[in-house]
């Protein structure tokens, strides 16, 4: 699969033309190769309004000119198939599985509700165990932190505990997930978001990947914000060549998707 440089961004609307070059300038610096996008604010018939030169492929899940709407661009220089797509009409996810040098990925982009709606995670995570097949680089603005205390600094002193977080917590153990930034920085707290009505300071945006890509990850980086109110998130992978066949990782990745579907059929009331 080469070297791929992730990013994941909030951008609050892609609506004037003024703000899409300056997304598009940050994305150049960043040397983006694959962009999953959040909160791009377009209706379908305004999707093609990022389509540029350097991103010519891109894959939309709209809503309206005014909320919601994900995102994936991938640079021109990438090439890839794409094998299967899976578009949110509420314009909250948008999953893709490509092939890219004979090796499978599954991408997601998601923008989480902003109130704890533990039903729209069940339906996110149901709908990407029909369609993972290989591995997975999850990205997006959760609306929620992780871990209360490392990923949110409130200067007003008070605490949300949000259902939400533990069951993402638990699709990430069932889907062998792993959250990419806190693994290259377990003790450090950066954010990505600055929320002027609750005064703090939270990082809502993340990149959630396979397990097995955890040596590959290069680099992985909180960007300062700029154009939008979410800074954007970087993720760099540089896969290593691996002579030896990954048996046991294929059984690994069996067992986690069968236990995911028997965990879903639970939380949807069926006694197996």
């Amino acid at each position: 699969m080469g070297t791929l440089r992730f990013i994941t961004w909030n951008i609050n609307g892609a609506g004037s033309r003024e703000k899409r070059l300056k997304i598009f300038n940050q994305l150049k610096k960043l040397q983006a190769d694959v962009v999953l996008l959040q909160e791009t604010h377009r209706p379908l018939r305004g999707s093609n309004e990022l389509k540029t030169p350097e991103f010519p492929n891109v894959f939309s899940a709209c809503y309206n000119s005014r909320q919601r709407g994900a995102a994936i661009l991938i640079h021109k220089n990438i090439n890839f198939t794409v094998l299967d797509t899976v578009i949110d009409p509420e314009g909250r996810f948008l999953i893709i599985k490509l092939s890219i040098r004979d090796k499978k990925l599954c991408i997601a982009s998601v923008y989480g509700p902003n109130v704890d709606d533990p039903s729209f995670f069940h339906g996110f995570f149901s709908a990407l165990s029909e369609h993972l097949d290989g591995t997975l680089v999850l990205g997006g603005d959760l609306n929620l932190g992780l871990n209360e205390d490392m990923d949110r600094l409130n200067t007003a002193g008070t605490q949300r505990n949000w259902q939400s977080t533990n069951i993402i917590k638990q699709y990430m153990s069932d889907f062998g997930l792993c959250d990419a930034w806190r693994s290259l920085h377990p003790t450090s707290k950066e954010y990505t978001f600055f929320s002027h009505v609750h005064h703090s300071y939270s990082r809502l945006d993340y990149f959630l990947v396979s397990s097995s890509l955890l040596n590959d990850i290069s680099d992985t980086e909180i960007h300062p914000i700029a154009v939008s109110d979410h800074g954007p998130v970087s993720l760099t992978l540089m896969h290593k060549n691996n002579t030896t066949p990954r048996k046991t990782g294929d059984l690994i990745y069996h067992y986690l998707k069968m236990k995911t579907l028997l965990n879903i059929l639970k939380k949807s009331g069926l006694h197996i």
